[in-house]
């Protein structure tokens, strides 16, 4: 690993250095100085100003002026992004030489990355949205949760917080398969891969893929969308040394908040005595862990005082970026790290504390090899290495949910470990005090290498526009997991000595004072070679007639673990683009492309899709007072086909399988005659079924771009509809007496998919003023049309017809009252309640009362049962329908500010239902918390029906409150403060003297405020862990960056 490290690094130092000295300039006779400007005479920093047919050069600095030596004879060439290049002889009369740009027209229509290549925005027919990470703030470890709200058509979600196991949840478009896979195709410079350990200035820009003229060329990939993940490169000029340090300040937020142990033991009575039971808890021994007097034998573990409140990161990143006509380059190192969310422990015989670290590098190397041939060498490499405690945060977050604040202390006083008096399981009480620090601990390094090397040769010696290229790419991903476990002797105190006053105690786990030896659980790899060639054509005809084919193969292989059978896939792809007078566009294209996952004659399918646009701003009539207002114009539509081989299914389904039978048979004769005993027999499970395949999608969209006062105002909008078909499911209708011994399976399932999603930005300048804002919305509805379901009971628990995800739940109507009871007496004196007649009753289980739930009978049948669940109440509980986002940023002299907010609406989250710690006592009094929130309760003290928890109960099953219903729904919509920054860029004229281009110093926050229903978590999470799971965090960053 050091090895390849200094490799990596060795190539940085070379590139960063020798390139370096391509600025080397020759001793001249004369010094040229100058100003380089715009058509409006605004300086141009940064253009590039070299001495034609050689590699000497300069650019120019931020009032657009240059200086650089020459030869008599020499010609210089003046270029700049987006402008038209300019060689120019200066005059031997003088040494100013002061040069106007004009732009490009063309070049003012960036090229956006689309399937396989590049094309001009105004040229490009398929819904497709872009942002570069200018646009975007960038501090927690993972750029994923960066992007929600950014993009038009994406819906994302962040689940976890635990650093390196922060990916958020990606859906373009909503979801179209109740049973596939519905994550997007995400590629790095156009290879299959995670983005999760990029750092964020390794990246150029995000390209979103969302109909099927973008995806349809991924074939059996493309049916849930694509990421396209750009890369930054080299580019001709000066070599630019760019140095970011980042110091991070993170305050976790929405800890859970248990009550006390002596308010826990009163509430447990409680829910005792509304059972019929005798109180557990003396009021001497709660007033004996209420008084603190003696903390080892009436403790008060609030087991959330293990989290930090405060959590430090860091970041740095140091990137080298020039070249020159024949080598350009791009080179970045980064490290970043951060502490995880427990509290440290000095006393711990060894480091448990969980830490995060990676290691960032990449080297992008574009070579001109001749003037018709062009080499690209890509390599990175990250390194990450995670250390917890032996059991993993998740587990100890549960247990701190699981484990009641009476039973046990922390620690003893004396430090003897302290647990469960019943022992010790899974299943019961643990203590997270222990997994945390007396455990031991685990590390994780996983080491990434990723290469590419591309090849471009141009044949416009064949035929003007034609070239050909060649890729090939290797990943290896490699994971080693090491454990060193430690395990004491745990303990439970049952009195103090009387003479001494020292605790008395049992011996409840024996253990062994060492800490063990590391040793290695696990050592996987994850291997993948891509390999592409394709010819191209691109031209112009008569000035007015673009044409543009692609033909592509490509071939995928990827192995985990030396499993026997690889992963692989194969394709063709093939692209036909035709425009006209830059007014009328149209493409065709397709993606034939085949998946070893299904059976030999049904491997390939054949994805085509075709899309058009029309320039309207572009015809000649268009009115130019008209044209100052609405700059451009141009409507889009698109229809294709798009597949999904990520059928929710284990591989080659296709093939028979076959069980023991549990019957025995005579197995024959031998050759002595005997038999040969009884054996166990066989059945076919499930027959052969060689057509299966890949759900097919039917994508339609229609679109319009705009914009208004020559760019400053810009709009995208886009409609779609999309019919998700082939979803592979088990058939539930054929009957048993056609002889299946499983349902068998069949690409049969249906879904339908539409919205709209539409992005908005605004620019512009007054003075020293600049103004820019952004907003972002996307809204999907799926609804199930075929599942082949069995009829229901009642037609309001039919599946077909709703949406994907929506939940089946009892309405509650209200709480039960004192009055829907009649009243007697438990021989214990409690009291005892029935149910007055004509009201329906429950067929639930448990026992009711005043204060417990009350359901709607919705068949009227004067009985609650699950014939009386509903499905579709509320909104889908995983994926929401709308995601936005806006935004906006202010610049004044070099000082500027911006906010950045995100939300989503229609999903909800269920609280909990069925045998859940959510619900108190719900495994006992010795078993679970209470949190603070359910001291909003009925009780006969307080019979309101606006409490959060209605009454209390003791023991799964006991009680018809944990049932799943709507009175533990809630509306899981939420506004984010996403982001907000202050900054300042110091003037160039401060920082000459230094030596120094360039100086930015910011404050960023993250994730500043959440406006939401839940207030138990934080939204985005669900019901992950029942919300005790890695809190979210406050995030505040001070930044520098130096640019040279």
């Amino acid at each position: 690993m050091k090895g390849l490290y200094r490799f990596l690094m060795l190539i940085t130092l070379f590139i960063s250095a020798g390139i370096t000295s391509v600025y080397a300039q020759d001793d001249g006779k004369r010094r040229i100085t100058g100003t380089v400007t715009d058509e409006n005479g605004q300086p141009l920093p940064g253009a590039y100003v070299y001495i034609k047919g050689t590699e000497v050069g300069t650019t120019t600095n931020l009032d657009g002026m240059y200086v650089i030596d020459i030869n008599q004879t020499d010609e210089l060439t003046f270029s700049f992004i987006s402008y038209l290049e300019q060689t120019i002889k200066p005059r031997s009369s003088s040494n100013t030489l002061n040069v106007s740009l004009k732009p490009d027209t063309n070049a003012l229509e960036e090229a956006v990355a689309v399937a396989y290549g590049a094309q001009k925005r105004q040229a490009i027919v398929s819904s497709l949205s872009t942002i570069t990470t200018d646009d975007l703030k960038v501090t927690s470890t993972n750029i994923t949760s960066s992007i929600q709200g950014q993009l038009p058509g994406l819906i994302a979600v962040q689940r976890n917080a635990e650093p390196g196991r922060d990916d958020a949840e990606f859906w373009i478009r909503g979801v179209s398969s109740f049973k596939g896979g519905t994550s997007p195709l995400v590629l790095v410079d156009g290879v299959e891969r995670s983005i999760t350990d990029l750092d964020a200035d390794e990246i150029e820009s995000f390209s979103l893929l969302k109909d099927a003229a973008a995806t349809a060329m991924y074939g059996a990939e493309g049916a849930n969308g694509v990421i396209l993940v750009t890369t930054k490169r080299g580019h001709i000029g000066k070599q630019q040394i760019s140095l970011r340090v980042e110091q991070n300040l993170s305050v976790p937020y929405r800890i859970p908040d248990f009550v006390d142990s002596w308010d826990y033991m009163r509430l447990a009575n409680e829910a005792l005595v509304n059972d019929g039971m005798e109180p557990l808890y003396s009021g001497d021994v709660i007033d004996l862990h209420e008084s603190g007097a003696d903390p080892d034998l009436y403790p008060n573990a609030q087991w959330t005082d293990l989290i930090a409140r405060t959590i430090h990161g860091q970041r740095y990143t140091l990137s080298f970026r020039g070249g020159t006509e024949n080598a350009k380059y791009f080179v970045t190192g980064g490290y970043q790290q951060k502490d995880g969310v427990f509290k440290k422990n000095p006393e711990s015989k060894y480091n448990s504390n969980f830490s995060y670290d990676r290691f960032n590098l990449r080297s992008n190397i574009d070579l001109k090899v001749s003037k018709t041939t062009q080499l690209s060498i890509d390599l990175a490499g990250q390194y990450t290495a995670r250390r917890t405690a032996n059991r993993s945060p998740d587990d100890v977050f549960v247990f701190m949910l699981h484990t009641p604040p009476h039973l046990f202390p922390m620690v003893y006083s004396d430090g003897t470990v302290s647990t469960y008096p019943g022992g010790e399981t899974d299943g019961n009480n643990r203590n997270p005090y222990y997994m945390l620090y007396q455990q031991g601990y685990r590390r994780e390094f996983q080491t990434n290498i990723q290469s590419r090397v591309n090849l471009r040769q141009d044949l416009h010696f064949i035929t003007e526009g034609l070239s050909a290229r060649g890729a090939v790419s290797f990943d290896l991903e490699n994971t080693l997991s090491k454990l060193r476990n430690y395990g004491p002797s745990k303990y439970h105190a049952t009195g103090r000595d009387p003479e001494t006053g020292a605790l008395i105690y049992n011996q409840i786990v024996a253990g062994s004072p060492d800490v063990k030896q590391v040793e290695i659980t696990g050592n996987t790899y994850d291997r993948q070679i891509y390999v592409e060639a394709a010819l191209e054509y691109n031209n112009t005809f008569a000035g007015k007639h673009a044409v543009g084919a692609m033909l592509l193969y490509n071939q995928k292989e990827r192995q985990k673990n030396n499993e026997a059978l690889v992963y692989r896939t194969q394709g063709l792809v093939g692209r036909i683009t035709y425009g006209y007078d830059n007014r009328y566009f149209i493409e065709a294209n397709f993606g034939y492309t085949g998946s070893e996952t299904f059976a030999k004659k049904n491997r390939f399918g054949f994805f085509p899709a075709v899309g058009a646009s029309y320039m309207i701003s572009n015809e000649s009539w268009y009115p130019e007072g008209l044209k100052r207002v609405l700059s451009s114009a141009k409507v889009r539509a698109s229809f294709g086909r798009t597949g999904n081989d990520d059928t929710g299914t284990s591989r080659f389904l296709y093939r028979a399988t076959f069980s023991e039978s549990g019957h025995t048979f005579n197995q024959g004769i031998s050759s002595g005659g005997a038999t040969n005993g009884l054996g166990a027999g066989i059945y076919d499970l499930q027959f052969e079924n060689l057509t299966l395949g890949w759900e097919i999608e039917d994508k339609t969209n229609v679109g319009l771009d705009l914009s208004f006062f020559n760019r400053a105002i810009q709009i995208q909008a886009d409609y779609f509809y999309n019919i998700r078909s082939a979803i592979l499911l088990q058939r539930n209708t054929i009957p048993q007496y056609a002889g299946f011994h499983q349902n068998p399976w069949q690409n049969y399932g249906r879904v339908r998919n539409q919205g709209l999603d539409a992005s908005i930005d605004m620019m512009k300048s007054f003075g020293d003023w600049k103004v820019s804002a952004r907003g972002t919305f996307t809204f999907a509805r799926n609804k199930v049309l075929e599942i082949d379901e069995l009829t229901p009971s009642e037609e309001y628990q039919r599946v077909t017809g709703t949406r994907i995800n929506e939940q089946e739940l009892y309405i509650a109507e209200r709480l039960y009252t004192i009055d829907d009871f009649i009243v007697t007496k438990n021989d214990n004196g409690t009291d005892a309640y029935t149910l007055r007649p004509g009201l329906p009753q429950p067929a639930l289980g448990g026992i009711i009362g005043p204060g417990d739930i009350k359901y709607v009978d919705m068949n009227h049948d004067g009985i609650i049962d699950t014939n009386d669940k509903v499905r579709g109440v509320g909104h889908p509980y995983q994926t929401p329908e709308i995601n936005f986002g806006f935004g906006f940023n202010v610049e004044w002299k070099g000082i500027y500010a911006s906010v950045f907010f995100s939300g989503v609406a229609n999903t909800s989250i269920l609280l909990a239902s069925g045998n859940s710690t959510f619900w108190p006592f719900n495994w006992g009094v010795e078993k679970g918390n209470y949190r603070t929130a359910f001291l909003d309760r009925w009780t006969t003290e307080n019979p309101s029906q606006d409490v959060v928890y209605p009454r209390l109960h003791v023991g799964y099953g006991n009680s018809i409150n944990d049932e799943p219903s709507t009175w533990w729904l809630r509306d899981g919509s939420f506004l984010r403060l996403k982001n907000a920054e202050i900054g300042y860029v110091l003037p160039e004229k401060a920082l000459r003297t230094l030596k120094i281009s360039g100086l930015r110093i910011y404050l960023l926050g993250e994730n500043l405020c959440v406006f939401d229903h839940i207030k138990f978590w934080d939204p985005e999470q669900g019901n992950r862990n029942k919300g005790v799971s890695y809190p979210m965090q406050h995030s505040f960053t001070l930044g520098v960056q130096l640019d040279f």
